[in-house]
């Protein structure tokens, strides 16, 4: 009955709360906030008559204009607008509608299960283990919406270049096509429809397009822009299998279409893996409680050190799992060079942390930079080897702290076990009946009364404890049940005694801590091994931008590099260092692309770059991309599928890492563990018997 009564508050305040957030949007719409401009606006966005959906927009608008006063939530709506900024960046109305959609799901998310967590879950471990299991949650929904609406715009832009071209085939113009492909093009690709008119039609096209460059969503936009750019500049060239400009948009389609197939493809594999790497966190707790009930010997197995410790190794598992999964989700590396200001740049910047760091990195010549230096490379990582290792370190520090937490909480533990648990009999294996606990518990708090009583005594210890013992009048009638109890009670204090930290505990902090400082060198190298099956995907895609511009008579390998590098991902940097040598000697700055990438497809390319600096014309250079292109087609699907495979193999490897490591260390183990004890308890009584 207290529980409904509990509940029924719990939804009664919370519909209070509801009606007076809706007054509260109301008091503020009419004030001088923005709200008004902001309703303004919408009138002139959604002409029309009212509708409901309008009416939700506005309340959202608003609601986004009241969460902005408050500092916390102004900052947490600033990391979203960021990572949406990227897909909408010229309308601030869907930005801010995008943004309160995602923070209140979240929030939704996190309150949903904040509820049930704080009402019926008093365990610390599985509180901890819930908290973390809503953190990921709430990471999900952030991570779906930013990746539907980025799906959505790669489809809008797919029918948005076969506009286009229709348009193209009427006019012969590439201004006036895009013009009238975006204004039957949804909204948000209309936005970019339209900026993509005003490059073209700039006075300073040039500097428009390398500001366009900047916040272009994805390559292919990038592309669109380039080529179209130089078509109207240079105009349209016939060739044999018809307009060099239409020959381009197919194959940028073709790319287009190939990257929108494998994300729906991947995400259809990998759907539901992350939500299953969580399960865990909810089934600790059930699993427990459904093993003491049927297994009351595990009492003490999940009371005891190694309980927890299971406990940390099923949360490090499913907390590993989720970030791995997470690594694997991140489908596009070009959006990482792009986040704000790291927090291990934020660390850095502080006099006494770049002292320690400057001191703990290894020197400058030292082979473990020069790795660090490449991997961070590979990875297309935005972190300075600075910030890396303050990332190490950091690990590292929490590595130590926690694992040395964990061992003085395990002693405080224990001792509070053989303080204030109830007293069993030693033939006893079950479950106490509620006599047998009550007789329990005042045995225990005998026991603590006669400790705390004896405390400090050095000599005679036994015969102190048992002159305690008979002041109970109870014991004081059996010497069987006096020395029983004394027994107990000095095997108990040897207990106490020997819970301290320990000099191999704080050794096994440290190692663990050891490996700390190298637990980002292993997410990095798990991301440049998803990233090594995705380099002869991005050579491909070279491939296509090649045979793009091989045609044009104005394509000089300067130019062939710079394409590359708009379009490129795993081989971003090197193409950039490439691109900043260029000028100095381009034979030079080609050897040493080739030794900062040496992949041999990406290799083969670079030397047929370098046959076209001086010798051949590119279009020679690259004769074998059309006379090959069936073939190649048909080997690149075959590499999609294989890709795929792998890559979703992955997955279900880690994602049923979790509820595996749950099911056999916390329920397996635990009942081999307890039986194996028992049968050496039931081994020495029978021993004893004879």
């Amino acid at each position: 009955m207290e529980l409904k009564v509990l509940l029924s508050l719990v939804l009664g305040g919370a519909v209070v709360l509801f009606l007076a957030a809706v007054l509260l949007f109301k008091w503020l719409s009419r004030k001088n906030t923005g709200a008004g401009s902001m309703r303004e606006y919408e009138e002139l966005r959604l002409p029309g008559k009212p509708t409901n959906k309008h009416a939700v927009h506005s309340l959202l608008q608003q609601l986004y204009i009241a969460c902005e006063r408050i500092p916390l939530l102004r900052a947490y709506l600033i990391a979203i607008r960021k990572r949406l900024s990227l897909l909408a960046p010229y309308d601030e109305w869907k930005l801010r509608l995008e943004a309160i959609k995602i923070a209140l799901a979240a929030w939704s998310i996190l309150a949903v299960a904040a509820i049930p967590l704080f009402l019926f879950v008093r365990d610390p471990m599985t509180l901890l283990m819930f908290a973390i299991g809503a953190w990921a949650l709430h990471g999900m929904v952030a991570d779906a919406f930013v990746h539907r609406l980025e799906n959505r715009l790669l489809r809008q832009l797919r029918h948005f270049m076969a506009d286009v071209r229709h348009h193209y085939h009427r006019h012969g113009m590439v201004e006036e096509a895009i013009y009238d492909a975006a204004e039957s093009a949804p909204h948000e690709m209309t936005l970019h429809g339209q900026e993509l008119y005003d490059v073209l039609t700039a006075s300073h096209p040039e500097e428009r397009l390398e500001q366009y460059y900047e916040v272009a969503p994805n390559r292919f936009l990038k592309g669109l822009a380039g080529i179209s750019h130089l078509v109207k500049e240079y105009g349209d060239k016939t060739l044999q299998n018809g307009s060099l400009y239409l020959k381009a948009l197919g194959k940028l389609t073709t790319e287009l279409n190939l990257d929108i197939l494998r994300r729906e493809k991947l995400s259809f594999l990998l759907q539901g893996l992350t939500a299953i790497a969580l399960i865990p966190v909810l089934f600790t707790k059930p699993i427990e409680s459904w093993a003491r009930n049927y297994f009351p010997s595990m009492d003490d197995f999940y009371n005891g050190k190694l309980g927890w410790i299971t406990k940390l190794v099923i949360l490090f598992v499913i907390f590993g799992s989720y970030v791995l999964l997470r690594s694997m989700r991140e489908l596009d590396g070009e959006q990482n060079t792009r986040r704000r200001k790291p927090w291990e740049q934020q660390v850095y910047e502080l006099r006494w942390v770049r002292w320690v760091i400057d001191r703990i990195a290894p020197e400058s010549g030292a082979r473990e930079v020069a790795r660090s230096a490449m991997l961070l490379k590979e990875t297309n990582s935005p972190l300075r080897l600075e910030w890396f290792f303050v990332q190490r370190a950091t690990a590292s520090v929490l590595a130590f702290l926690l694992v040395l937490g964990l061992f003085v909480t395990l002693h405080v533990v224990t001792k509070y076990q053989l303080l204030y648990a109830p007293v069993k009999p030693e033939t006893m294996f079950g479950r106490l009946s509620p006599q047998e606990e009550a007789k329990g518990k005042e045995a225990a708090a005998l026991d603590r009364r006669v400790m705390s009583d004896v405390k400090g005594v050095k000599t005679k210890l036994s015969e102190t404890i048992l002159a305690e013992l008979r002041k109970d009048p109870q014991l004081a009638r059996s010497d069987a049940q006096l020395r029983a109890a004394a027994g107990r009670i000095l095997s108990k204090m040897d207990g106490l005694s020997h819970e301290y930290l320990k000099w191999w505990e704080a050794m096994a902090a440290l190692l663990i801590g050891w490996g700390g400082y190298y637990a980002p060198v292993g997410v990095l190298l798990f991301r440049r091994k998803m990233r090594q099956m995705e380099m002869k995907h991005e050579v491909d895609q070279f491939h296509s931008v090649i045979a793009m511009l091989s045609e044009m008579d104005r394509m000089s390998v300067e130019h062939v590099l710079e394409w590359m590098e708009r379009f490129a991902s795993i081989f971003k940097t090197p193409i950039q260092y490439c691109l900043l040598h260029y000028e100095h000697g381009a034979e030079r700055a080609l050897e040493e692309l080739k030794e900062e990438a040496p992949f041999l497809p990406f290799v083969r390319t670079v030397e047929k770059l370098q046959l076209a600096v001086e010798k051949i014309p590119i279009r020679q250079a690259f004769d074998d991309l059309e006379s090959e292109q069936a073939f190649a087609q048909e080997q690149r699907k075959q590499d999609y599928e294989r890709l795929i495979e792998t890559k979703a193999g992955w997955g279900k490897l880690i994602g049923f890492a979790p509820m595996m490591s749950l099911i056999f260390g916390y329920l397996v183990f635990p009942l081999v563990y307890v039986s194996l004890n028992q049968m050496s308890v039931y081994y020495e009584q029978i021993q004893r018997i004879q």
